[in-house]
Formats: C-alpha cells, structure tokens, sequence
C-alpha cells in the first residue's frame, strides 16, 4: 500500500506537530485533512497547510476515509475517537496516555484487539537517537545486569487547564508519567509489578482541590526483582529537566541533562547555562521517527513496536500509583 492517507484530530500543539510531518516530512503519507473542535483552530491551520479542515470528527471519516487517524484530541476522548475510527475500519495513532482511567484503557483494548486495525500509542521516547543508544547498550551487556532505574522528571509549567483535571486527564501518573513507565519498561526489559507513592499538592491549590499532587516520589519493584525510583513535578521554574539513568552491576547509563548545551553565558557569577529545551524541541526527532514507523506498519500490514498492551501496561501502573497515593501503602500490579 501506498500513499497512507491520514487525518489529524486535535490540533493542540502536538496534533499541530504531527501534522507538520505528516504533510512535508514523512514519506509515503498524504495528509489528507485536520480535525479540531475550534473552527478558528481548524481552518487556520488547515489552510496554512493547504489540506481540507473539518470541526466535525465523523463527517471527517466519512468524507476523506482515511486508512490512519493520528489522536492527540484532550485524553477524556481518546475512547470514543478510537471507538469511532475502529468502527470504521481505520488504522490509530493516540497520543498518549491511552485513557484517563484503567476502565477506559482495558475498553479500548478490547475494541481494538476484535478488529483488524493497527494500533500504535505515542510513546516518542522509544524513538529517540539517545534512548535507542542507551537501550542498545544496556542489551549488549555494557552495564553488566541492570539493577535500577532512576527518573527526575521536572516540567516548567503546570498543565493546561483541561489536564489539571485528573477525572480528565489521568492526572500526574497518566497524563505526566505514563512516558516514564513506558520507557523503564522499555529499558530494563521488565514489567513493573509494584509501586509506592508519597507527595502531594504543594504549589498549585486547584490542583489540591481535585485531588492531584503536583510533586510526588514513586518507589516501584519489577518482577525480575530490580527497582527502580521516579521523582516528579509539576513546576521547575528553572526549565524543563527530564533525565533518566539506568545502574547496573559493572556500570552506568546516563540519558538527558538539565540544561541547554548549545549555549552558556561566562560572567563574574560564572558560567550560566540555560534551562534544557521543552518538548517540542526535546522531542522533534522523536515525533518524526515514530509517525515514520507508524506510516511504515500501515503500508506494509505490520504491528507497529508499540502497541494498545503498552497503553494498557502504562494505564495499569497509573492506577496503582493512583491507589498507593491515596491509600498510603504498596499496591502490587498484574504482570501477566
């Protein structure tokens, strides 16, 4: 198959990335039109793009009958864009997290798993040159057997408002740390089978009130036996700081920094460096390899690396994490 025809729905400002690539930088895709609720939104980056734009999601499948739906619509609609594309017959991209919730999330795998669709989630880390190096290593052996994996993950700004909602948006452990879950899997080759969670809403009242923390440790154990720990916030007024270290028993893997490397200022106070870039900076190359390889699944019928389990995987420690918060103690997660 030639020439996927896809269409984008949710043109925040991911949904306004994949489009970009889809249109001028992913070979054998056609960006055949964009969707979003916000007819400003739609027709302005429809036209800048120079494809059709629609504010109506079915009328979209409809008319341009895609063979791929990339989703990056706000997480509480996940379900029913996926549900709708399905029935359709069309091949998902979702951004991440799968769902708000564990329920959602198993919904949706029991959807896509009775039809013959491809079904990739946007877990961009797996994608990323650093992390492909870093995984590359640890399987050759180069840490001798992982021990641990460690995650400082530190946004500069909270979350839109839609997201500060945790009924909506899963919260802290979905919305912000599904990718971390994802890439900890990924890297030692495990599944987490246990977490633990302490923190709470030290900055952000509203966030308080429904109930999110916006700072919070998370101890977890794997069911090989290794362990690994996650530090988050929602506020790091200093800039976006995201790095990742895997420890092993004859050696050490690093993954990201804190700061920008590409330019630092000497004064008598020092050497000043910048804040590391957020994500769209972060991320470009990642963004662009993981629809390359999702366009690439769908020409050739092939399952895509990361699929709806991984979704599922993610949303079910989310929900763990969940409980052990509110609960106060471990909570133990199905590995099989």
């Amino acid at each position: 198959m030639n020439g996927i025809r896809c269409v984008v729905v949710g043109l925040g400002r991911i949904g306004r990335i994949h489009a970009e690539n889809l249109k001028y930088r992913v070979e054998g895709a056609e960006l055949a039109a964009v969707v979003d609720i916000a007819e400003g939104i739609a027709k302005s980056v429809g036209e800048s793009l120079r494809i059709r734009w629609y504010t109506d999601y079915l009328r979209a499948l409809e008319v341009e009958k895609p063979d791929a739906i990339i989703i990056a619509t706000p997480t509480h609609l996940h379900k029913e864009n996926i549900i709708s594309a399905v029935k359709y017959g069309v091949n998902v991209f979702v951004e991440k997290p799968l769902a708000p919730n564990l329920s959602d999330a198993m919904e949706i795998y029991n959807i896509v798993k009775s039809k013959s669709v491809l079904f990739q989630i946007g877990f961009q880390r797996r994608f990323d040159p650093v992390y492909r190096r870093a995984k590359s290593f640890i399987d050759s052996g180069g840490i001798g057997n992982p021990v641990a994996f460690i995650a400082v993950v530190r946004d500069p700004e909270p979350p839109p408002s839609w997201a500060r909602d945790p009924r909506i948006s899963g919260g802290m452990f979905a919305d912000q740390l599904s990718h971390d879950f994802d890439i900890a899997r990924y890297l030692l080759n495990d599944e987490i089978s246990e977490v633990y969670v302490v923190g709470d809403s030290y900055m952000y009242d509203d966030m308080k009130s429904l109930g999110d923390p916006d700072a919070a440790a998370i101890l977890f154990r794997t069911r090989r036996g290794l362990h690994g720990t996650i530090h988050a916030t929602r506020r790091f007024p200093y800039g976006y700081e995201l790095r990742n270290e895997v420890y092993g028993s004859e050696g050490v893997v690093y993954i990201g920094t804190n700061r920008d490397e590409n330019i630092a200022y000497g004064t008598k106070q020092g050497l000043v460096y910048l804040g590391a870039p957020f994500f769209e900076k972060r991320w470009s190359d990642a963004y662009l390899e993981e629809l390359r390889i999702f366009v690439h699944s769908v020409q050739n019928g092939r399952e895509p690396p990361v699929t709806v389990v991984d979704g599922v995987r993610a949303a079910q420690i989310a929900d763990a994490c969940w409980r052990s918060y509110r609960e106060k103690r471990p909570v133990s997660i199905p590995t099989s």
